[in-house]
This record gives C-alpha cells, sequence and structure tokens, in this order.
C-alpha cells in the first residue's frame, strides 16, 4: 500500500501535502476558510418563511423525545422526598437500595449503547422510534409495580430506551440542521431536556397531597406520555437524516431533504445542497480506518482513532462526575444535611432549580455560537469550582453552628451552581461529542458516548448515595477535586471546534505530526486572520469607491459657478 494510502483520512486528502511544499496546517487551513459553508448556508435560508415551520416541527419532536427522559429525571428525584414510595418498597432516601435503583437506569444505558449503531441500520428515525417504545414500557413497569424487582425490571428498560433516544437524538439534529444554525438548534434541543422535568416537577408538588400509592404511581406511568407522541407522530412529520440516507445510496433522495429543510427555495440547485452532499460523499469515500462492520467498536481503538476515544471518555466523566447529580437526583439528602426535611420546600427547591437550568440553558443555546467550546468549558469548569467550595464552606457553618442564614446560603450556591453550568455546560452536552466524531463514526461513536456516561452513572450512583450518607456536606469536596483536575485536562486536550463544518473537523484529529488542539487553534487562528483580511479589503473597495466619486465631483463645475451645467 502506498504511503499517501495509508494516512489517508475523513475529511482530507495528505496527498496534498505532498504535492505543495508548504506547511501542513497551512494546506488545512486555506482549504476550510475558502469554502467558508456558514455563509453559504445563511445566504440560502431565512428562517421566517415555510422551511423555518418545517425546522420547528423538527424541534418539537424532539422536544418531545428529551422531554421524555426529563420527566423521570424530576421524578426518581422528586418522589424521594414521598414518604409512601419509600414506606412501600422499604428504603431510605440515600443509601445501597436508591443507589440501585439509579444505577439500573446506568447499566441499562451501557447495555443499550452499542445497539446505538443500529442508527446506520434502520435510520435516525427507526432507532429513536424502538427507543420510545421501550421507555413507554419501562414507564408502566415501574408505575404498576408490586414488587422491587419489577420496579427495577423498569429502570433497567428505561436506561436501554432512554440512551436510544438520548444519544439518537442530537446526532439526527445535528445532520438534519441548517449548517449555520446548527450549534443553537442543538443547544435548544438541549434545553427541552427541561420542559417535561419542570411539567413533572410542579405537579409533584400536588401529587405530594395525595394519601396512598396512586401518588407515586400515577407520576411514574406519566413518564409515557412524551415518548407515545413521538411514536405516533415520527414517520409523520420529519425526514431521514441526509447523512444516512446517502450512506444507504439514497443521494437523490437525500439532496431533496436538504433543499427541503436547509434552503428556502427547498430547490436542489441551491449550491448549498451540492456542498453539502460534497462533504458527505467525501466523508464516506474515506475508508482508513475499516468503518464497515456497524457493530465493530474496535476501530475507537486503533491508532488514528484513539484521540476522539479519548476526548469522548474525558467529555463524558466530565458531563457526568461535575456535582450536578447532587442537585437533581440526589436533592433530598443533600437538603437533609442543611435541616430541611419536609417534602413541600424539598420539592419547591427542586422545581426553582430545574426552571433556572432550564431559562439558563436557553441562554447558553444563544451563545454557544459566540463564544468558542474550550472557552466554555473553562468557563464552566471555573465557575462551579467556585459554586461548590462556597457550598461546602456554608454546609460546614451549617454543621458547626445551625442557622437559617447559611441554609440558605446554600441554597443559593445550588442555584449559581444551576445557572453557571446551564450557561457555559449543558448547551454543549449534545454538540461537542458530536462534532469531535466523524460521520462514519458518528453513530457508533454516539453509542460509545453513552455507554461511558452510563458507566459513569453507575459509579455516581453508588458515590453520592453512599458517601452523602456517610460524610454528609463533605460530598461537595470529592468534586471541587475532581473539576480543578478536568479543568487541566480540558485545557490540554480538548480541542476547539467551534465554527468548524463537521466533516473539516477530521483535519484536527487526522493531520499526521500536529497535536489536535494545537491543530484546531492553528485553523481557528487562520480563519480569523481570513475574515481579517477580507474585512480590510471590503473597507479599501469601499474607500476606493468614496475617493472616485470625490474626485469625479471635485471635477465637475458647481451649479451656482456654470448654470448651464446644471440643465439637463
Amino acid at each position: 500500500m502506498a504511503e499517501a494510502e495509508q494516512i489517508r483520512s475523513f475529511g482530507h486528502d495528505p496527498t496534498i501535502h505532498e504535492k505543495a511544499a508548504i506547511h501542513v496546517e497551512e494546506v488545512v487551513v486555506q482549504r476550510i476558510t475558502e469554502e467558508n459553508l456558514q455563509k453559504e448556508s445563511a445566504k440560502a435560508l431565512k428562517f421566517w418563511s415555510n422551511t423555518g415551520l418545517r425546522i420547528t416541527l423538527i424541534m418539537l419532536i424532539q422536544l418531545c423525545n428529551q422531554s421524555g427522559y426529563g420527566v423521570d429525571w424530576a421524578v426518581i428525584g422528586g418522589l424521594n422526598a414521598f414518604d409512601s414510595w419509600h414506606e412501600y418498597f422499604g428504603f431510605g432516601t440515600s443509601g445501597s437500595t436508591f443507589a440501585t435503583l439509579n444505577a439500573l437506569m446506568r447499566i441499562g444505558t451501557i447495555v443499550g449503547s452499542p445497539f446505538l449503531a443500529s442508527s446506520d441500520v434502520i435510520g435516525r428515525r427507526g432507532t429513536m422510534f424502538v427507543g420510545n417504545v421501550l421507555t413507554i414500557l419501562a414507564a408502566l413497569l415501574q408505575g404498576l409495580a408490586t414488587n422491587l424487582p419489577m420496579f427495577m425490571a423498569g429502570r433497567f428498560i428505561l436506561g436501554f430506551g432512554s440512551t436510544l433516544v438520548a444519544s439518537c437524538s442530537p446526532q439526527y439534529m445535528a445532520e438534519i440542521a441548517p449548517v449555520h444554525l446548527r450549534g443553537r438548534l442543538v443547544g435548544i434541543m438541549g434545553a427541552t431536556f427541561h420542559i417535561g422535568s419542570i411539567i413533572m416537577d410542579a405537579a409533584l408538588i400536588g401529587f405530594s397531597q395525595m394519601k396512598g400509592n396512586n401518588a407515586w404511581r400515577i407520576p411514574l406511568i406519566l413518564e409515557a406520555v412524551f415518548p407515545a407522541i413521538v411514536v405516533v407522530l415520527i414517520y409523520f412529520t420529519i425526514p431521514e437524516s441526509p447523512r444516512y440516507l446517502v450512506k444507504k445510496g439514497r443521494v437523490q433522495e437525500a439532496r431533496e431533504v436538504i433543499a427541503k429543510y436547509q434552503t428556502t427555495s427547498q430547490s436542489t440547485s441551491e449550491p448549498i445542497v451540492g456542498m453539502v452532499i460534497g462533504q458527505i460523499e467525501e466523508s464516506l469515500e474515506s475508508t482508513r480506518t475499516g468503518l464497515k462492520q456497524s457493530w465493530n467498536f474496535g476501530v475507537f481503538f486503533t491508532k488514528v482513532v484513539r484521540y476522539r476515544l479519548l476526548v469522548l471518555i474525558l467529555y463524558s466523566a466530565f458531563q457526568s462526575w461535575n456535582g450536578g447529580g447532587i442537585v437533581s437526583y440526589y436533592l433530598t439528602p443533600a437538603l437533609e444535611t442543611i435541616g430541611i426535611h419536609d417534602e413541600i420546600p424539598q420539592l419547591g427547591i427542586n422545581l426553582g432549580l430545574v426552571i433556572t437550568y432550564t431559562i439558563f440553558t436557553l441562554l447558553g443555546s444563544w451563545i454557544i455560537d459566540f463564544w468558542k467550546r474550550r472557552t466554555l468549558i473553562f468557563a464552566g469548569l471555573i465557575t462551579i469550582i467556585a459554586m461548590q467550595t462556597c457550598a461546602t464552606i456554608t454546609s460546614w457553618r451549617y454543621n458547626v453552628s445551625p442557622s437559617k442564614a447559611t441554609a440558605s446560603l446554600t441554597i443559593l450556591w445550588m442555584f449559581m451552581f444551576q445557572c453557571f453550568s446551564a450557561t457555559f455546560i449543558a448547551t454543549m452536552h449534545n454538540l461537542y461529542p458530536v462534532e469531535v466524531l466523524s460521520l462514519p463514526l458518528r453513530a457508533k461513536g454516539m453509542g460509545l458516548y453513552g455507554l461511558i456516561q452510563g458507566a459513569c452513572g453507575v459509579v455516581e450512583a453508588y458515590g453520592i448515595s453512599i458517601g452523602i450518607q456517610k460524610v454528609g456536606y463533605k460530598i461537595w469536596v470529592v468534586y471541587i477535586a475532581y473539576n480543578t483536575i478536568q479543568l487541566g485536562l480540558s485545557y490540554f486536550i480538548f480541542p476547539e471546534t467551534a465554527n468548524l463544518s463537521l466533516e473539516e473537523i477530521d483535519s484536527v484529529f487526522e493531520t499526521p505530526g500536529v497535536k489536535p488542539v494545537k491543530m484546531s487553534l492553528l485553523i481557528q487562528k487562520g480563519k480569523e486572520e481570513q475574515a481579517k483580511m477580507e474585512r480590510e479589503a471590503q473597507e479599501e473597495n469601499e474607500h476606493g469607491v468614496v475617493e472616485e466619486r470625490r474626485v469625479h465631483t471635485a471635477d465637475r463645475t458647481p451649479c451656482y459657478q456654470d448654470r448651464e451645467a446644471c440643465v439637463v
């Protein structure tokens, strides 16, 4: 095999470097800046049009996809404040049993994650359909459970189904969204996760006043509502991913989908249609890692893909272990460490935290197109470390000398944690993993991402539940230490992916001899310099036109000096 073939990669051809006596980074920078895909995408689409309405309909279906998962996020944390639930099954608000219930969902996620590769076989829509059917089954098993093993079975199936939905949805949205709106739409979709949480958290306050077991059974059965909407409507309201269609050889159908959902004219002759199709085909033609086997995850351990695997592992751990679990699933025992034991106050604080998180996630989805990914990660980690430090101090003071002031301050830091985590971190949860994966790796990569998150979640489930029972508020210190380590690792390992198309990012990871972080920063610098030169050239052209008009005007005899010159 020729040397050029050995180093062939997704998204760029290294033979270019052999033909030009220039440094490899210069080739990639030049190639990426010349395409200017984002500008062409913005030119092709006016959002306030029929195309915009179709995109909104897709977002509504994705809202139901994400909200179904968000409902459980609210239910299992909120039910932890229900005495009737604990009395029926016979366990406490923390400890090994509650940890197992949370861990079983994570284990279901681990088992289900490899099946995300089925989205390359049955399509993105098919995978989301199956995931929602399983979620409906899980909701019924939990809500109608007559014993703890039946409830546990529902938790496992819920994890299996939700990972198909939660991992496939952002992948689908990134592939169907217009290029210039991709970051914002994926970010907004992430925020819709909390719509279900808010509705259920508010409902739980009312259910807490009910007597008997229906108080906890009804919320669990209601977990099936949003998935049922998706199951009924998904094949009638949203198209298949164009990337999946091209992969299956249905190129003309893919062109029609891109035209219909990414251009105002809906014409397949729009330049953006050909550009997007070209990128997809180019990526599919690159076969360096031999990705023909949909179920072969060994590709992630090859040299060319290993760095992406490292980023996925660290980012999965980052999302799972940053401390968000304390203010969601384990809020009840966390509030008990500062003297808040009653159901209504606990549920009210929980509702307030979720609403706050949702509002600031929407803010984050707006700024994500203006801030670089690494900047958001660094800002998020620094601010949540600060808030966790403050919570540790005030919780310690409460344990030394209990007072409403220290308890209130601890709750304030929890709300501030939600603000910063949502603004800087949450919107990238569904975007950054998709961006670091090339097209042939994407389905399996998101499955692997879900698997790693599931494994991290199992560790977290037992770690928080048992840890908070043993050490109380000191559990915050563990997260402070971890987030500090993660901050350093993020600086040296996470590449910048902002403003690059999904296929162009391949150049960051697969350019021989250049570290991905350095490569990504060089590309960003090159794009900024290119934009600066274009602005200067435009200003010079405009200045030249003004000067030409000024000279032309000066050569003419003013009307007040020569009246005949004014006669038309």
